[in-house]
């Protein structure tokens, strides 16, 4: 079993990180499904979000989203295709 806290910590520091480049209501559907315990749809979301909006992300983005769904035993292909949206400072 895991930690369901370290789950919530990780997603919300990604999305403080990316938080000026969603808008309210992606962060208000993204941070409902995680105070819900969905964790699995909160981070399908927002990688959905990423990858259609083409948002870069940094580094310590892309390994807490990587970190949350290895602990969530998720497919790999919901984060991956983040990878080519990290930004080459932090690479």
């Amino acid at each position: 079993m895991f930690d369901y806290k370290v789950i919530e910590s990780k997603l919300h520091q990604v999305i403080n990180i990316v938080k000026p480049q969603l808008s309210e209501t992606q962060i208000e559907f993204i941070v409902s499904d995680i105070h819900a315990g969905e964790w699995n749809l909160a981070l399908e979301t927002l990688c959905d979000i990423l990858i259609e909006e083409e948002i870069s992300i940094d580094l310590k983005s892309y390994e807490l989203l990587q970190e949350v769904g290895n602990i969530l035993n998720m497919e790999r292909q919901t984060w991956e295709m983040l990878k080519v949206q990290v930004t080459p400072l932090y690479r």
